[in-house]
């Protein structure tokens, strides 16, 4: 069997924001009321951490079909807790972002944020996230329970199609370019293209400057 991978990487964010967090601590918070700062700093830190735990996911994945001199269960289990991560974080982020987009005094960076559709913020795409997170730990929950059955999946894996090879005959070729558990997958070119809307976001939230009648601006960002 020959392994494949439709498995984008996301360099443009590898440092993460430090524009956000440097003016956030020595310049400027995105607004003059501490619970807007405090939804876009827990925006920022979760979807940088996400961008970490995808990348970290992606190199233990690789590291794993990459080894053929033992079998590297460990790279694998590190990368399904790498990915299980980053899907909780995404999560997490979008229902940050959701509630700012909602604010019910409608902050100047709140009305920012809603002049473009954010993709991944749909309730579409957040049931999905939802549905995801809730399997992971549900599934651990019957773990611990007991109330899994003979052969029933009971954590997140990599996987996708296998197909044979148009040339060597008794050979396959097989595409990782999802993550599945149970009845539930996303692809890693979604989950890529949702990650770098989301990090576009915190270089929009990083960047945004509160007009001049917004009054005094706070600190209490982080």
């Amino acid at each position: 069997m020959y392994i494949e991978f439709d498995l984008p990487e996301i360099p443009e964010h590898a440092a993460g924001f430090p524009q956000y967090w440097l003016k956030s601590i020595f310049i400027q918070s995105p607004s003059n009321r501490y619970q807007i700062n405090a939804l876009t700093s827990t925006y920022v830190r979760l979807v940088e951490t996400a961008l970490v735990e995808y990348h970290s996911g992606t190199v233990k994945l690789r590291e794993f079909w990459g080894t053929h001199s033992s079998l590297n269960l460990g790279a694998m289990h590190r990368s399904m807790s790498h990915f299980e991560t980053c899907i909780s974080n995404m999560y997490r982020a979008t229902n940050c972002f959701r509630r700012l987009r909602r604010d019910r005094q409608q902050d100047p960076l709140s009305q920012e944020l809603n002049v473009e559709k954010a993709s991944f913020a749909t309730d579409l795409v957040a049931a999905r996230f939802r549905t995801i997170r809730n399997e992971i730990h549900h599934l651990e929950e019957m773990v611990m329970d007991g109330r899994i059955a003979d052969g029933q999946p009971f954590a997140l894996k990599a996987d996708g199609p296998e197909v044979p090879h148009p040339t060597e005959p008794n050979q396959t070729i097989k595409t990782i370019d999802r993550l599945v558990i149970g009845t539930r997958e996303m692809r890693f070119a979604e989950l890529a293209t949702l990650l770098k809307e989301m990090a576009s976001v915190a270089v929009r939230i990083a960047e945004f400057r509160p007009n001049s009648s917004s009054g005094t601006h706070g600190r209490g960002a982080a």
